[in-house]
């Protein structure tokens, strides 16, 4: 399996919606606008949105048998204009960095599924007897499960906080979790902390297993052999030696031809077996993460590729 082949890797905007950078993101904060505005001009008098009743999380209505709402209630912004704008611009600043790592799709697709497990979450809250008459609706949890992975993703970048502060990014989620978390409280709605936890713990869940799953579901189908080049979060000295590795496994065809030898070929694929595992440990973790002997393995491979095109 070449680099390209990884689904870490790739970047398949280009072929989804357009041309623009972070195509998923952009979908889904006009997605999310669109029916913050619905919900708006289908408010009656001194009445809850249409929309909001039709799509809010009601645990009594899910279990007789409404169970669109699991999808609608973390998908669905509430009527807080303020909300809705910090809510889009975090999702701007996270989503285009996120999906620029995993490509739009999974992108997308994790955020839908960051929507279900708020609601899934809530679900749990209903069955333990808390909070079983209160109603839910907003997309809190689901922008936390963004903000986490983001997090996760490049734990130590530096973010300025009111143009002035810096601060770690990891430092920074984490006080925006714990005071969504404690206001809620403050409200006296569990149900509503509990699904901005579940968003939470699922965009850290999604960063450990992403990369094995989706090299898992790769495997199990073909591939191109050349990928567009995603960059990742890791140092310039370790992103340089990355590119001429990408550049040294995008000759797979050469490795794989007749003519070379066979012990020859043999080599070749068991450097690139501990290439592969190298990889993707650096993209889940950094470079920092990386022993002496993975160290060695891509300073090996990189210096293959430097004889071979010398």
């Amino acid at each position: 399996m070449g680099i390209y082949d990884r689904d870490y890797y790739r970047d398949d905007t280009r072929s989804w919606v357009g041309s623009v950078g972070s195509p998923g993101t952009v979908l889904l904060i006009a997605s999310t606008i669109v029916l913050f505005f619905v919900q708006a001009f289908t408010t009656k008098r001194q009445r809850v949105s249409e929309l909001l009743e039709w799509s809010q999380f009601d645990f009594d209505k899910i279990m007789q048998g409404e169970v669109w709402r699991i999808l609608t209630a973390g998908l669905i912004p509430s009527n807080d204009i303020f909300t809705l704008i910090l809510s889009m611009m975090l999702l701007f600043w996270a989503g285009k960095e996120i999906e620029r790592v995993y490509g739009t799709k999974p992108f997308v697709l994790f955020y839908i599924f960051a929507g279900i497990a708020t609601s899934l979450g809530k679900l749990l809250v209903g069955f333990a007897g808390i909070d079983v008459a209160i109603t839910s609706i907003g997309i809190a949890g689901t922008i936390f499960a963004v903000m986490v992975l983001f997090a996760c993703l490049d734990p130590k970048r530096t973010i300025l906080v009111f143009f002035v502060l810096p601060m770690p990014v990891a430092l920074l989620v984490s006080i925006l979790l714990g005071l969504a978390v404690l206001t809620t409280l403050r409200d006296g709605t569990k149900v509503h902390a509990v699904g901005i936890v579940a968003g939470a713990i699922f965009g850290f869940l999604f960063f450990k297993l992403a990369p094995a799953i989706l090299t898992r579901l790769n495997s199990s189908r073909r591939r191109p052999a050349r990928r567009s080049q995603v960059r990742i979060f890791v140092d310039p000295v370790a992103e340089e030696e990355l590119d001429h590795v990408e550049a040294m496994m995008a000759q797979e065809e050469a490795r794989t031809s007749p003519d070379l030898p066979r012990n020859a070929r043999a080599m070749d694929e068991q450097l690139e077996a501990k290439l592969d595992r190298v990889l993707s440990k650096v993209a889940q973790s950094g470079r920092g993460s990386l022993t002496v002997e993975e160290q060695e393995v891509l300073q090996k491979a990189s210096e293959i590729y430097k004889k071979k095109r010398s």
